[in-house]
């Protein structure tokens, strides 16, 4: 996700504690609370949901080691249903 490039000119992988302290640092310089990251898959599992990747490669590319991730799929399909629905009311043919 977060790459940069070094004196070299070598484009790296960013470690997550490296960008975590660049998110955080940004985030406390706004005056915001900091994060440990877990907002950051769940926004990735719901993004990946939408774009119709199934759960089943979502756990194992997510590297979810538990089946906690279906309760983000639940309630990311609950919200996508509700929108969904008041978009079609919004039509008028």
């Amino acid at each position: 996700l977060f790459s940069w490039r070094n004196t070299h000119g070598e484009v790296r992988p960013m470690t997550r504690s490296a960008a975590m302290g660049y998110i955080n640092q940004i985030l406390s310089t706004g005056g915001f609370g900091t994060s440990f990251g877990h907002s950051f898959r769940i926004g990735g599992a719901g993004f990946y949901l939408g774009q119709g990747v199934s759960p089943e490669i979502m756990h194992i590319n997510g590297r979810w080691q538990s089946l906690a991730y279906e309760v983000y799929i639940r309630a990311f399909e609950q919200v996508m249903n509700t929108h969904t629905a008041n978009l079609a009311q919004c039509y008028v043919p």
